[in-house]
C-alpha cells in the first residue's frame, strides 16, 4: 500500500533519517481533533492490485507501529472527512 496526499492534509511526517528512500518515506497526514475534541492524526492509504488481491485472498493487513508502544489505531475503509 502507498500513502497519498488528500485535501485535509495539514502536516508531513518526514521519513527518520536512520532509514532509506526504499525503507520509508514522507507521510502526508492531517493533524487536529474529532467531532468528539479527540487529537487524531490521520493519512490516506491506497491499495495497489497485489494488495487487493491479497486481501480478497484473505491474507489481511498487517499494521506496523515503528518505535516503542502500541498507541490506539484505526484502521478503516470510510472517509473520516464525509459525514455519514
Amino acid at each position: 500500500m502507498l500513502p497519498v496526499e488528500f485535501p485535509q492534509k495539514n502536516f508531513t511526517f518526514q521519513k527518520p533519517t536512520t532509514m532509506t528512500d526504499e525503507q520509508c518515506s514522507s507521510l502526508d497526514v492531517f493533524k487536529g481533533n474529532d467531532d468528539n475534541g479527540q487529537s487524531v492524526i490521520i493519512s490516506k492509504w491506497m491499495p495497489n492490485k497485489e494488495d487487493i488481491e491479497a486481501i480478497n485472498r484473505g491474507e489481511g493487513v498487517w499494521l506496523w507501529i515503528v518505535g516503542e508502544g502500541m498507541p490506539p489505531v484505526i484502521l478503516d475503509t470510510e472517509n473520516p472527512f464525509v459525514s455519514p
